[in-house]
């Protein structure tokens, strides 16, 4: 693209040096578009063409010419579009302004700030664009021709001097010494140029800052400029000064705002870091290394308490030689307390002073920082605090019982008693006699039933029941229901104290009775589309897509393409309204395309309840693939298939175009009770989660033809 600027620059400066050679050139029809100013207004423009590929374009093309405030920004001054032949190397040649009578308005250079071209094919990117040179700016000259709002005509010499007119390289002055004298004519100066032209190797970067490596070359530096942000070895500045590597201040470094040492990284749930460090260094000679050594002292803050909810701080002191420091032990806690190394001594000589004595387990009666008592309280020395703190007891003869037992504790000592000689078993026992060891126990079915006190139980049937009665254990009850029934029928309550049931039912059939008859079973019947299945404790009633079990598609506008369009407008977001009558499941969104669009524009559909919230869309989705040729397409909803009961619904589509881009089909025949209504801006090409709705207002009006499905 470097080649047009060199036109952009050679076309701007024959502005300046005769506007008869535009009359020769082969634009003769575009040139008397301008014959009417003094100065033509048209800019020739030439560069070359290509796609994102890097392949030339070629042929007839549209091409869309833009003039921005800067390289980045959206703020368009000047634009128009020309139906251009790009040759086969996809080169080619114009006439900015020819499009208009009276060509460029003057007062796009007269302002006196920076311009950018960008040059936007047809169907393609904006190319990258192109920075004016100050050439480009002699449009502003075609105001010399008036002095003053008037013509040149209207003013005199004074006294009626007549001045020749000065050569192309002669300058030519009158003083002005008092009144009556002769008026002073502008000084006309020759350029002088040190450089026939200035070069570059054709590298540069954007927002780079070009230095001069010669008298008349210039190169990249180091130091990068983005959005008022300087970078010196970095391209993207994080802040109005950010450098990259190492940076000597050779005098006093003031710090208005003050100094932030921000952590080496961003905390994890299993890691936490610790601040950049603050360096100082001294240099010492170390006579066994017989060469200089770097000592240095640094404060840094160390994380406690990572993924905790008190997570806290502390700033270290810590010494060492570079790549090598360890803590001194001082250190200073979030709550001011400072922590000193071990064996660490107060200023002074002697023991120092003892300011504050504290009280720990077992005592009270601390802090003590002059004068107070430290005490014992009651029961202040706990078993643990004791060296020995169990005493043993042992059991001796004819006593049983004792061993070793905790201060406060308990230990049981009991008398040993006589001796057994022999034990027999009654009724329900087995083993005895025993005379010296043996096992006493009940033997099977030991415990009959007459050994016990209640060896009975009744059983009493109740409202329904017949049968029950007494039982003694080990005995059957039975109790008879009077029930009567159809496998799988209904059962209801004939009287108070019977259950009957119908038949089994068919689908579709429910139980139906009133009062003092009994119900029977009766059949509901389903339209068109509707069917009715009975289930294990339910009936469903749902819609079906006819003989195929297909889901009902609903048209929004009830027909596919109805010949008129909806224009995309820049940067809205608009709804239309519709009646859905059924359930509906679904999965995708069929629409119509009249006008294509396959560059990066961002487009969506979607639909909102009557709350305003959005239940489904496409979500942000570019031009070359919402609307890459005029048809019909279909894309799904990014939440997946989703139930939409019957209700009211809006249907909404917004785009970021900055100016008007891809159609979609719409009629001015269809019921709507929201036509065509303002519902936002877009942010962003995306449909916000939620908007207000409008009041309804029903009329018939231009609404997209769209399939949910």
């Amino acid at each position: 693209m470097r080649s047009s600027r060199v036109a952009v620059c050679i076309a701007a400066m024959s502005l300046l040096f005769g506007a008869m050679a535009w009359g020769q050139t082969e634009e003769q029809a575009s040139a008397a578009l301008a014959s009417t100013a003094s100065v033509p207004r048209l800019i020739r423009m030439g560069g070359t063409l290509r796609d994102a590929t890097g392949k030339p374009l070629t042929g007839n093309m549209g091409i869309t010419f833009t003039l921005y405030r800067d390289e980045t920004g959206q703020s368009a001054v000047w634009q128009e579009s020309q139906n251009v032949e790009v040759g086969a190397n996809g080169r080619y040649s114009v006439l900015l302004g020819a499009t208009n009578e009276a060509g460029l308005p003057l007062e796009i250079f007269s302002a006196g700030q920076a311009r950018w071209l960008g040059v936007r094919p047809e169907g393609q990117a904006e190319q990258p664009r192109l920075l004016f040179v100050s050439v480009a700016y002699a449009l502003k000259a075609v105001d010399t021709d008036m002095l003053g709002g008037r013509p040149a005509s209207a003013y005199l010499l004074a006294g009626g001097q007549n001045l020749a007119a000065p050569s192309a390289d002669s300058a030519v002055a009158a003083g002005n010494s008092g009144s009556g004298a002769a008026s002073t004519l502008p000084l006309l100066v020759s350029p002088q140029t040190a450089c026939s032209s200035v070069t570059s190797d054709g590298t540069a970067t954007a927002n780079q800052v070009a230095k001069f490596t010669t008298a008349c070359n210039i190169e990249n530096s180091a130091i990068f400029e983005s959005g008022g942000q300087v970078g010196i070895g970095t391209a993207s500045p994080g802040g109005t000064l950010d450098v990259a590597g190492t940076a000597v201040i050779e005098g006093t470094l003031t710090m208005v705002g003050g100094a932030v040492l921000p952590p080496v990284l961003t905390a994890t749930t299993t890691h936490a870091y610790a601040s950049d460090p603050l360096d100082m260094e001294a240099s010492v000679y170390d006579s066994s290394l017989s060469a200089p050594s770097s000592l240095l002292f640094r404060w840094q803050t160390a994380p406690l308490g990572n993924n905790t909810s008190n997570p806290s701080a502390v700033l270290n002191l810590l010494y060492g030689t570079p790549g090598l420091v360890i803590p001194t032990g001082i250190s200073v806690a979030s709550s001011g307390i400072i922590t000193f190394a071990s064996g660490q001594t107060f200023p002074g000589t002697g023991s120092g002073t003892v300011t504050s004595v504290g009280t720990g387990a077992g005592l009270t009666g601390g802090p003590i920082t002059s004068s107070g008592t430290i005490s014992i309280p009651s029961a202040g020395v706990t078993n643990a605090m004791l060296a020995n703190n169990s005493v043993t007891i042992t059991a001796g003869s004819g006593l049983s019982g004792g061993g070793k037992v905790a201060l406060g504790g308990t230990v049981t000592i009991s008398n040993a008693g006589g001796t057994v000689t022999s034990v027999g078993t009654g009724a329900g026992l087995a083993g005895g006699p025993i005379t010296t060891t043996g096992t006493i126990s009940i033997p099977s079915a030991g415990v009959t039933n007459s050994m016990l006190a209640n060896n009975s139980i009744t059983v009493q049937a109740g409202s329904g029941l017949s049968g029950g009665g007494t039982v003694a254990l080990g005995g059957t009850v039975t109790l008879a229901g009077n029930l009567s029934g159809t496998t799988d029928g209904i059962a209801y309550f004939s009287s108070p104290g019977s259950v009957v049931s119908t038949a089994a039912p068919t689908n579709g059939q429910i139980l139906i009775g009133s009062t003092s008859n009994n119900p029977v079973l009766s059949t509901l019947t389903a339209g068109s589309n509707i069917s009715i299945t009975n289930g294990p404790g339910s009936i469903t009633i749902s819609a079906s897509g006819g003989g195929d079990g297909v889901a009902l598609p609903f048209y929004v506008t009830g027909s596919g393409h109805t010949g008129a369009t909806q224009a995309a407008t820049l940067n809205v977001t608009k709804v239309w309204g519709f009646l859905l009558p059924y359930n509906v499941t679904t999965t995708q969104v069929t629409y119509d395309v009249t006008t294509a669009d396959k560059t990066a524009n961002d487009y969506d559909i979607g639909i909102y309840t009557n709350a305003g919230s959005l239940v489904v869309d496409i979500g942000p989705t570019a031009g070359s693939t919402f609307s890459p040729s005029a048809g019909f397409k279909t894309l799904a909803w990014t939440q997946g298939p989703t139930s939409l009961a019957p209700g009211q619904y809006y249907l909404a589509f917004t785009t970021n175009c900055a100016s008007a881009c891809a159609k979609v089909a719409s009629g001015g025949d269809n019921i709507s009770f929201a036509i065509n209504t303002a519902a936002g801006a877009s942010a962003g090409g995306a449909l916000p989660s939620s908007i207000t709705p409008p009041a309804n207002k029903w009329a018939t009006g231009i609404q997209p033809a769209v399939v949910i499905q």
